[in-house]
């Protein structure tokens, strides 16, 4: 088995089951699998040292066969850093079959080396197992006694039947591959009741004189219910608040020229459970929205929307994929600026293509009514943590052109701007 093959999911059946019910079952994800889990491992371990993590299978209630794969993989989050990819390999050669009989257990052993970049309170989720994540915060500091530098992992390399495993060096993660089938768990950063919403960055550019572009974007879950899993409207209920401004560095008192306020209140599914051949996730939003500069006179812009947003992801979410979301809305009104839909349009589309741990190149199109009015607003990151361990977010560079980079200049084409900078969220 190639390390780089992605583990088998662990398929309980039961003996009586036709081959091909059987190779049914091992195709596709178990939506509920009580008879698998990975046991807590302690809450702070040396960050320093191999990760071990121990995949428990069960029979609580018939005669079950399960297959163990040689490999686990997971998704490793810490806050605020791009998510990392664990390949752990299985430390003690066993049979690939094993079956249980009803009150029976195997518990299996799985070690990798820990990535530098992961720091501080990590969530590590089992990619094509049915098992609830577990968390644990790393300690990296050396332990008295210990060389600060970790030896390399070991796991075991199956030998022929009769003998002794042997023992090989653990391949250093990330691991890529293009080959997954199992869709990853949704957005991280949506399990947090406060939340990223928009992207969050801070970037300076110098095209026509000194200028900085940031915004800040947050969202709040109103009402957690008791089912996590609840797709009704008022279990998930958010509020949203963005706040976007365009710094003019260039004149002597280095006035905002336009600063825009933007709430609103929708419903939110950060994963529907859709998913085909095409799309391993699909994400809703749909609600109203305010948006105003908080001007008056000639200078005041403001308009209030209804919108629904779908964003489709397709390939391996924690590979290389792109994501699609197409944000579609409704002026209800618009009179401080009623000719905005010729310049704006009735569509935000947002393009990415990219993976959790490495580049993202992403970009938001609108096109207006008239003419060929309307503006590109594209965006590279790269998480820093990939540079500097221990730090957090990404390293942005941006380009702008068209019309309406904000409210105040929906109507005018500034000259282009290319900024560079730092970003909290993408």
């Amino acid at each position: 088995m190639s390390r780089s093959t992605l583990p088998r999911r662990l398929v309980p059946a039961s003996r009586a089951v036709a081959p091909f019910c059987l190779s049914l079952a091992l195709a596709w994800p178990l939506a509920g699998q009580a008879g698998v889990a990975l046991l807590q491992p302690p809450r702070v371990i040396d960050g320093n040292q191999p990760l071990t993590l121990t995949l428990v299978v069960s029979a609580d209630g018939a005669t079950r066969r399960y297959r163990i794969p040689d490999t686990l993989e997971v998704t490793a989050s810490s806050e605020m850093q791009a998510p990392v990819r664990l390949v752990l390999w299985r430390e003690v050669s066993g049979p690939a079959m094993v079956n249980l009989r009803r009150g029976e257990h195997r518990a299996i052993r799985y070690t990798a080396t820990l990535p530098p970049q992961l720091r501080g309170q990590v969530r590590l989720d089992a990619t094509g197992i049915d098992a609830a994540p577990v968390v644990v915060t790393l300690n990296r500091l050396p332990q008295p006694g210990e060389a600060a530098t970790a030896p390399p992992a070991v796991a075991a390399k199956p030998g022929p039947a009769g003998e002794a495993a042997e023992a090989t060096p653990v391949p250093i993660t990330p691991v890529t591959s293009a080959s997954a089938t199992a869709p990853a768990p949704a957005d991280l950063r949506d399990s947090a009741r406060l939340s990223f919403y928009d992207p969050m960055y801070f970037i300076v550019g110098a095209h026509d004189g000194a200028n900085a572009k940031f915004q800040f974007s947050f969202k709040y879950r109103i009402f957690e219910g008791e089912d996590p899993a609840s797709k009704s409207l008022f279990d998930n209920l958010y509020l949203g608040f963005t706040q976007f401004s365009l710094w003019d560095l260039s004149e002597q008192s280095k006035p905002f020229r336009d600063t825009n306020y933007r709430p609103s209140l929708f419903y939110y599914l950060s994963d529907t459970g859709v998913r085909n051949r095409a799309i391993s996730r699909l994400s809703l939003a749909a609600g109203v929205e305010h948006e105003s500069n908080g001007r008056s006179g000639d200078e005041s812009r403001s308009i209030n929307t209804v919108f629904v947003k779908p964003t489709f992801y397709f390939g391996d979410q924690n590979d290389w994929h792109w994501r699609v979301a197409p944000k579609l809305y409704a002026y209800v009104e618009k009179g401080d600026n009623p000719d905005i839909a010729h310049y704006r349009g009735y569509m935000d589309l947002g393009i990415a293509y990219g993976r959790p741990d490495s580049w993202e190149f992403s970009a938001t199109l609108r096109k207006g009514t008239r003419k060929w009015y309307g503006s590109v607003d594209a965006q590279v990151t790269y998480p820093l943590a990939r540079l500097l361990p221990g730090t957090a977010g990404y390293l942005m560079a941006g380009y702008f052109v068209g019309y309406g980079e904000s409210l105040l200049d929906y109507n005018h084409k500034l000259p282009w701007q290319f900024r560079i900078g730092y970003a909290l969220s993408r």
